[in-house]
């Protein structure tokens, strides 16, 4: 990555559901790379560039952040409220990614800020489909304020 190129980052824990996403942002030829993190403390760590994410050449911050719900160490949750208190990052446009649409759920990450809250799909089209609508929306026609340029 160059220091003028910005990422999609992804906090999520299951390895298959990195794959899977990586997978689907190739097949719907998203240019944007995608940077995959473990956990909400990782996601912490990246934005605040800290250890091995320090080099903003290597790591720079992210046009979007797409965060699973349920992390180890921090949850999804944790890190839309640790944002929130953050004003230089909190229009970060964020994604939460859950395996199902529990309404707390759903009402407590909109109320923390996230832009949009999204079951994760089954399928390989489905992923498909998804990738395309980031890569079309998030990544194309989206103009986030000055400040997250």
């Amino acid at each position: 990555m160059t220091t003028n190129s910005r990422c999609v980052l992804l906090a999520e824990d299951d390895p298959n559901d990195v794959l899977l996403l990586q997978h689907a942002f190739k097949q719907a030829q998203v240019q944007t790379p995608l940077v995959a993190v473990d956990d909400g403390q990782e996601v912490v760590d990246y934005l605040l560039g800290l250890g091995s994410y320090s080099d903003r050449n290597r790591y720079p911050l992210p046009r979007l952040l797409v965060l699973d719900l349920k992390m180890p160490r921090k949850s999804g949750i944790d890190v839309l409220e640790w944002l929130k208190s953050h004003e230089m990052l909190r229009c970060l446009p964020t994604i939460m990614l859950s395996s199902s649409a529990h309404p707390d759920d759903v009402e407590k990450a909109y109320q923390l800020g996230v832009n949009a809250f999204v079951v994760k799909p089954p399928g390989v089209s489905e992923r498909s489909n998804l990738a395309k609508m980031i890569r079309d929306f998030w990544l194309t026609l989206n103009e986030p304020p000055q400040i997250c340029r």
